[in-house]
């Protein structure tokens, strides 16, 4: 009787030794939350003229701008430094269809490095005497 429980008790401390095993072997090999920094996407339109934006290391930064293509202008960047903020991307979208109405310009870029750049584009007519329409400048902070 006395070999019966001896038995009884050896297994079941080899179970509960088995069971606390396989917990602790899970915790360590589970994955756990790391603190990295998800990138987003910062939108800037033209509200933000002659103003500092704060974007993070790899976020996305789309610049939407009206294009006012009925004069024959279009929109150049002037400035930009592309080890700190490179282009990926640049459609127009939006137009209605009205006579006049050439809808929006958006330029995507990726925030490459942390510092501080200057964005600027004008907007002129690629012909003739230079002819300025528009001016847009935007500082931004990369962190």
């Amino acid at each position: 009787m006395k070999t019966k429980k001896s038995l009884i008790l050896i297994g079941l401390v080899a179970i509960v030794a088995v069971a606390a095993g396989t917990v602790i072997g899970v915790n360590l090999t589970s994955e756990k939350p790391m603190n990295k920094q998800t990138a987003s996407i910062v939108y800037i339109n033209a509200d933000a003229n002659d103003t500092t934006v704060s974007v993070k290391k790899g976020d996305t930064v789309n610049l939407t701008l009206r294009d006012y293509g009925d004069g024959g202008y279009v929109w150049t960047i002037t400035r930009i430094d592309e080890k700190l903020l490179f282009q990926t991307n640049q459609f127009n979208w939006g137009s209605s269809g009205m006579l006049g109405d050439f809808g929006k310009d958006t330029w995507v870029f990726t925030a490459a490095q942390t510092g501080s750049t200057t964005l600027s584009l004008e907007c002129t007519r690629p012909f003739g005497e230079k002819d300025t329409c528009q001016l847009f400048v935007v500082h931004l902070e990369i962190t």
